[in-house]
């Protein structure tokens, strides 16, 4: 899996809108703060890094729209919309993902400098027994565990799920054991 940049956003806060005054500085430390973590979250889900600092640049553009002072939970908010857009990516991919499984069964990768096509296809097969794993998974389930896994706290968690904090660890262990369930199922099932 290719490494993530987490320093350097692909879009400058000198290109956003500005709010004007304290919503400009507000904008700019949620900015400043989930950017990391909503990109690490898609990247997570996504696979792919670059369509998940695309996806998190889409979900804040998608804030700036609606305002910031619209938000009650601008975090929570950023990690669900960050989480919808990642599926709704990933449905509008399948076609894509068909088409380059056509292009490593032809083999052109070992012309190239490139893992082979054969690593290349397991790497594609794991990701999409974990995303097919995740996606048996209940909304909050899988909020959670990608949240979890994408560097949040238990604080932020809480507070985007709207759960009482003391519930994160509970509900995290659970949605584990049936990811893990889940993936087992689709392993031996060989989908």
């Amino acid at each position: 899996m290719a490494l993530i940049s987490l320093n350097m956003p692909a879009v400058s806060l000198k290109t956003m809108p500005i709010y004007g005054g304290n919503m400009d500085i507000q904008f700019q430390n949620i900015y400043s703060e989930m950017f990391p973590k909503l990109v690490r979250q898609a990247a997570f889900l996504l696979g792919d890094p670059a369509a998940a600092e695309d996806l998190a640049q889409e979900a804040f553009l998608r804030l700036h729209g609606v305002g910031l002072d619209t938000v009650e939970n601008p975090a929570g908010w950023l990690a669900k919309v960050t989480n919808n857009l990642c599926f709704s990516y990933l449905r509008k991919e399948s076609s894509r993902r068909k088409r380059e499984e056509i292009v490593c069964q032809q083999d052109i990768f070992a012309s190239l400098n490139v893992p082979s096509a054969e690593k290349l296809a397991l790497h594609r097969e794991e990701l999409q027994l974990v995303q097919k794993a995740l996606g048996q998974l209940q909304p909050r389930d899988r909020l959670v565990l990608l949240m979890k896994f994408s560097g949040y706290s238990y604080d932020e968690i809480a507070a985007t799920v709207e759960i009482n904090r003391s519930s994160v660890g509970t509900i995290l262990a659970r949605a584990r054991e049936r990811f893990k369930r889940e993936y087992q199922l689709l392993l031996i099932k060989g989908v």
